[in-house]
């Protein structure tokens, strides 16, 4: 059984979105940090958080 069974398509495909997202943001946060751009890597920092919560909250209705 996959990890995303219980969820409807819409789902699995907002969970590869937010990943995809994921993944652009932390090559900018790394770019960032690379520049000495510490306000900004702080300001994607919480993106990254806010992606994460939105993607366990779609993993929790799958789960119920």
């Amino acid at each position: 059984m996959g990890q995303y069974d219980g969820l409807t398509p819409e789902e699995r495909a907002r969970i590869t979105e937010i990943q995809d997202f994921l993944i652009d943001r932390y090559v900018e946060q790394k770019e960032a940090c690379e520049r000495g751009d510490n306000a900004r890597a702080k300001e994607i920092a919480l993106e990254i958080k806010e992606l994460q919560r939105e993607k366990e909250e779609i993993k929790e209705w799958a789960a119920t």
